[in-house]
């Protein structure tokens, strides 16, 4: 009887465990969903829909090889891409802690914003990705997930434990703005020439 007991015990633990898990990933899901629906919306239109070699009069004549070398007369312009990243990212300042994670980014051109998506395995171990049309996912597990967006002139960092739980929550300040958009590579609308976004690391 108490083996009986014991088992059942067992089984509403996996199942709770798991039940977790899938609201987690649902709750992420609506997230993505939103941030992207949010990112869409900042878009401004755009008259421009061609390259025209006329826009490099001006630039630097390094600056101004380089893009003549890379594009060519009437190349479409881009204005949106989505991008899809899978690699270790170290948990720790202090020591070596890698984690597998896998992600997804929406880039936008004007105006200039995105919004990253990440799944970082808090246990060491490869991922088997799962795609759906807002982000990507690995097998199911004990998870961080990371929200970190750049939307309308607006910084967000959203992290959570299984998709549920806050770990950080930031957003509106003209500081996590600035640091956002700076490690991506995009200039914060408030701030144009701030000192350091040219030290930005694109992802």
């Amino acid at each position: 009887m108490w083996a009986m007991i014991l088992v059942l015990l067992l089984v509403l633990a996996v199942l709770s465990i798991v039940t977790v898990l899938a609201y987690g990933s649902h709750h992420s899901k609506s997230i993505s969903r939103s941030m992207r629906m949010q990112l869409e919306a900042a878009r401004l239109p755009t008259n421009v829909e061609a390259f025209d070699t006329q826009e490099l009069a001006g630039l630097p004549a390094p600056v101004k090889r380089y893009f003549q070398a890379v594009l060519r007369e009437e190349q479409p312009i881009v204005l949106a891409v989505d991008l899809e990243h899978t690699g270790s990212f170290n948990a720790s300042e202090t020591t070596e802690r890698w984690r597998p994670f896998v992600s997804t980014q929406r880039v936008i051109t004007r105006r200039p914003g995105f919004d990253w998506e990440a799944r970082i395995k808090m246990t060491p171990g490869s991922d088997k990705r799962i795609r759906n049309p807002y982000f990507v996912m690995s097998t199911p597990g004990p998870a961080i997930r990371v929200h970190d967006a750049y939307i309308a002139g607006e910084g967000i960092l959203y992290v959570s434990l299984f998709g549920l739980v806050p770990v950080t929550r930031q957003r509106g300040t003209p500081e996590l703005a600035r640091a956002i958009s700076c490690r991506s590579g995009l200039v914060p609308d408030s701030a144009p020439s701030e000192p350091g976004c040219t030290m930005g690391v694109n992802r």
